[in-house]
């Protein structure tokens, strides 16, 4: 039997509870630090066998720690996660992978040279709706692809958070992860009703090599927080509805008889509902790190997660200049495409 991966996590956030809880748990992994300034997990919860510290320093100098987590970006920022790969431990960051394109890049290069593995977890990439959905456009079951729509909304809270960043950085990620590729161009405009420096309502658009089109639409003045993900093709429409309890996933059938199982065939007009399973995403982006730390050196989703970045970047240069076309420069590494591309 393997000798577990020793994991330390940084944070004191719910997020980093549920982190701790997931590599606690997974027999593959030993959480050997819990670097929390907040010492508050209760009895019965992970911590035999666990050390706590409030210095980051205490996981970085030992060198029986394989890999080290940050709960959030911010606990990445600040050159942390750059001293963690520096030290040789292999990196985790729930969310972005930092705040800028150039910060992520900078991160990238030093892992593939240090040969250390550098993953982000985005839940919402996990979930099991999305998971079906990948499974649905692998296999040709959406035909030509034409178009995605995407719309994410939030609560007003205050002043709150740039709508771009808040709600635009995922949105954007699960496009490109879904998708399979870069945009060439971007353009974005926004209103500020609350007469912020900054927009309160966003809608933005990206274009792909293929002829694909995503329309994106943010706002942080709904009165609800929701999300739902359209993604019409040439056979079926897909519609992910994250707002609802159960997170549906539905796909409409819009041409031939489609024979999405081979059990079950659909005319046109069909619907699907799908049951999902529930949501582990967590555990499961916790054990896919752990793999990966196990696998050769592969970056892949830290530069999936840096291209992110750079096209929120861009919606946010096109924002500021009235809604301008933006081109976005290609990224080093281009991922494979797995959707067709729209004739005409």
């Amino acid at each position: 039997m393997r000798t577990p991966v020793a994991v330390g996590v940084v944070g004191a956030t719910q997020r980093a509870t549920a982190l701790t809880r997931a590599f606690a748990e997974l027999p593959q992994a030993e959480l050997r630090w819990i670097c929390d300034d907040l010492p508050r997990l209760s009895k019965g919860e992970p911590g035999t066998g666990t050390s706590w510290t409030t210095r980051l320093d205490d996981l970085l100098l030992d060198e029986e720690l394989d890999a080290v987590v940050f709960a959030s970006t911010e606990l990445a920022g600040g050159g942390r996660a750059l001293a963690a790969l520096a030290a040789d431990k292999h990196v985790l960051v729930e969310g972005p992978l930092a705040f800028t394109s150039a910060e992520s890049d900078e991160l990238v290069a030093v892992a593939e040279r240090r040969s250390r593995r550098l993953m982000t977890h985005s839940p919402a990439l996990l979930r099991p709706g999305v998971l079906r959905l990948h499974r649905l456009i692998d296999r040709g079951v959406l035909g030509e692809i034409f178009y995605v729509h995407a719309t994410r909304s939030a609560r007003r809270e205050g002043d709150g958070p740039d709508v771009l960043w808040d709600l635009g950085i995922e949105a954007v990620a699960l496009v490109l992860d879904l998708l399979g590729d870069q945009p060439v161009d971007a353009v974005a405009r926004g209103e500020s009703y609350l007469g912020l420096d900054r927009p309160d309502v966003v809608f933005a658009s990206l274009g792909f090599a293929t002829g694909i089109k995503v329309y994106l639409q943010l706002s942080r003045l709904d009165g609800e927080t929701s999300e739902r993900l359209s993604i019409v093709g040439s056979a079926a429409t897909s519609v992910l509805d994250v707002s609802e309890s159960r997170q549906g996933l539905s796909l409409y059938l819009e041409g031939q008889p489609l024979d999405l199982f081979d059990e079950l065939a659909l005319d046109a007009g069909g619907h699907i509902r799908f049951s999902l399973p529930a949501d582990d995403s967590t555990r499961l982006g916790c054990s896919r790190f752990l793999t990966s730390v196990r696998s050769p050196n592969d970056t892949h989703s830290a530069r999936k997660d840096s291209a992110a970045i750079a096209v929120v970047e861009t919606l946010g240069r096109s924002c500021a200049n009235d809604g301008t076309t933006e081109t976005i420069a290609p990224r080093t590494e281009r991922q494979e495409q797995n959707v067709i591309a729209f004739r005409g």
